[in-house]
């Protein structure tokens, strides 16, 4: 759907817009971006448990193990071959256990859900963010269903925080009154807004998962400028903080406008011109 150019004097008023062909977008306002400044001065970021309880229970069980460990050293001894190591019996487990997948370590999976609900009060500032995200349908491949996410989780006996990244963006363009994708995977922001042909401060930036972030599906935040080969992001999620950081920008998977449709699609002029 076009829009009316604006005047040379128009131009002036608001700044920036960017032209494909009949498509213009007013860029000049990203009111978001205020909002995202603002997480950045109160300094969000992830804080530990930190539950003198908690960690007792680990350390008893971690030397509960090794006690076991110990014992089962000791019931072997004699059992073992120093040319041909251990003989194990007709029945020893080791002979039952091919293809069998270890059992759940119970215990530590209670204490890791305990700190996951600590985690859960320790971290208002990230919960509020979850508000209004749900999980892409796309990736429930048989159903294809949508379900709210749990800020916080049980991973291997551990507690963590569910990544946080787009439920960052989404929270501070909900703030603001402008179209958000809703969604908390980072790559199917791909899918929202218009795509940019180049990058203007304030566009939603998708890139390639790194360590820095947690995601294993992207990363994405607010586009602040860029530093030679880098991109400098506003978002949250990095290194566990909101933060500024940059990005390399040969990991750049695309930049989208927040529209409530993709002006390039309904022009006909076909998504992956500007992705």
């Amino acid at each position: 759907m076009a829009t009316t150019p604006p005047t040379d004097n128009a131009r002036q008023r608001t700044g920036a817009w960017i032209k494909s062909d009949e498509i213009r977008l007013d860029t000049s306002s990203a009111p978001w971006m205020a909002i995202a400044r603002a997480e950045l001065g109160k300094k969000v970021h992830e804080l530990a448990a930190n539950d003198a309880f908690i960690a007792s229970l680990r350390q008893r069980l971690t030397l509960d193990e090794n006690q076991r460990a110990a014992e089962q050293r000791l019931q072997n001894f004699g059992q073992d071959s120093l040319l041909l190591g251990r003989q194990p019996g007709a029945f020893d487990p080791g002979r039952l256990s091919l293809g069998v997948k270890p059992l759940p370590d119970m215990a530590r999976q209670f204490v890791g859900r305990m700190e996951a609900k600590e985690l859960l009060k320790r971290n208002p500032e990230i919960e509020k963010y979850f508000k209004g995200v749900k999980t892409d349908p796309a990736f429930d491949k048989k159903l294809g269903r949508s379900f709210d996410l749990a800020v916080t989780y049980e991973a291997e006996g551990e507690g963590r925080i569910t990544a946080w990244c787009a439920a960052f963006v989404n929270w501070c363009l909900a703030q603001s009154g402008a179209p958000r994708r809703g969604y908390a995977t980072a790559i199917s922001w791909l899918d929202f807004g218009t795509p940019v042909a180049h990058p203007v401060p304030g566009c939603v930036t998708v890139v390639k998962p790194a360590k820095s972030t947690g995601s294993t599906t992207g990363h994405v935040g607010f586009f602040v400028r860029s530093e030679g080969q880098r991109v400098v992001l506003l978002g949250g999620n990095q290194r566990d903080a909101v933060s500024e950081q940059g990005f390399s920008a040969s990991n750049v998977l695309g930049h989208r406008w927040p529209t409530r449709f993709n002006h390039y699609l309904a022009a006909g002029t076909g998504r992956d011109a500007m992705a």
